[in-house]
């Protein structure tokens, strides 16, 4: 059905209790909805350091991406606001892993996790300095991470590079989205359309700064984005809605829309 693959929680458990942190990616543009509580619990049950990495902060104003950070750090866990592919932030982040070896006074071992296609692999080809994690904006595309790999980032600090975890079921849409390849979703059409309802809670012009359709109804722009790329049925000249709806997702993920959810404080 082109679900794509998820870590099996019982091989993070064991990769997690052998490691000193752990750094979960969450998606700036909706923080919340890109987290994993079963994935802290874990880390909290085990003794696990947490920092969470608020990626793609250059899709989000600054204020935004530091209200997240106040958010995090009022639940009591470490928050580091970066953008992996923009280089923003990552020093910061891997100053603290520095710290974390030093505090330990030995080698530290950490995993890096989260949901697919919040940039986990970029994160880490960063770090690395060189690239040696292949990335792709795209869930279920081939530079998602199918295994877990160990790199070395520096001296005396390393990190697990892992396959996806499942986002937690209370955000329905991230959840559909993310765990399924745009291709190859169930009913394309209703995930896009309840993307396109989530956006537009957030940022009533998004579409029309998009794709300069000013209709706010779902079918309407998804019909308007198969007319504006020559998308019809072959036979009944109807607009093909489906290939327009996988187009806009993968737009999403390539933060080509403009959204983002601001922080409740």
């Amino acid at each position: 059905m082109g679900r794509i693959r998820l870590i099996e929680w019982g091989r993070l458990v064991r990769i997690l209790g052998s490691s000193n942190y752990c750094i979960e990616v969450v998606d700036a543009r909706n923080p919340w909805g890109t987290r994993s509580v079963r994935l802290e619990r874990v880390c909290s049950r085990y003794g696990v350091r947490l920092l969470i990495a608020i990626n793609k902060i250059d899709l989000v104003p600054s204020d935004v991406a530091w209200g997240w950070v106040r958010v995090f750090e009022n639940e009591g866990f470490e928050a580091v606001p970066i953008s992996a592919r923009n280089r923003i932030g990552t020093l910061r982040l891997r100053k603290k892993l520095r710290g974390i070896a030093r505090e330990l006074g030995r080698v530290a071992v950490g995993v890096v996790a989260g949901v697919p296609k919040t940039g986990k692999s970029t994160l880490i080809n960063i770090l690395r300095g060189r690239h040696g994690a292949s990335t792709s904006p795209y869930p279920g595309s081939p530079g998602y991470t199918r295994h877990h790999t160990i790199y070395r980032i520096e001296n005396r600090v390393y990190l697990y590079d892992t396959p996806g975890v499942a986002p937690d079921a209370r955000d329905p849409v991230e959840k559909l989205i993310r765990i399924y390849s745009p291709e190859q979703l169930p009913d394309p059409v209703k995930a896009a359309v309840m993307l396109i309802e989530r956006v537009l809670e957030h940022n009533p012009n998004a579409f029309l700064e998009a794709y300069g359709v000013e209709s706010r109804d779902a079918y309407e722009i998804l019909e308007y984005i198969a007319r504006r790329r020559g998308w019809f049925e072959k036979t009944s000249g109807e607009p093909l809605i489906e290939n327009a709806a996988i187009s806009l997702i993968r737009d999403y993920h390539a933060g080509k829309i403009r959204f983002w959810i601001k922080p409740p404080i």
